[in-house]
């Protein structure tokens, strides 16, 4: 019966952990720029709000745990790339 219960989670699982890894990426692009503390707090703040997403997300179905999770993620990939381009053009600003 464990053994059972067991494998069920596992598979329920295997589609909501990867659900976090959109978050992880952006928040580790942050760090590499050098904004570290924004990088904790928004992956504090918005890992939260995606851990619950996803939990009632889940009663929707794999399909919509992940555009939660990208959706959510969305802001600090936008952060991201915003830093990067500004971070690039004071490089080369004369």
């Amino acid at each position: 019966m464990w053994l059972t219960a067991a494998i069920m989670s596992v598979q329920s699982l295997l589609f909501v952990a990867p659900c976090g890894l959109p978050l992880a990426l952006a928040c580790r692009r942050l760090w590499r720029l050098g904004y570290c503390r924004a990088a904790w707090a928004a992956g504090l703040g918005l890992g939260a709000v995606t851990v619950a997403a996803s939990l009632v997300a889940g009663l929707l179905g794999p399909v919509v745990i992940l555009a939660y999770a990208l959706v959510l993620s969305a802001p600090v990939w936008i952060a991201g790339w915003w830093l990067a381009r500004r971070s690039r053009s004071d490089v080369h600003a004369p």
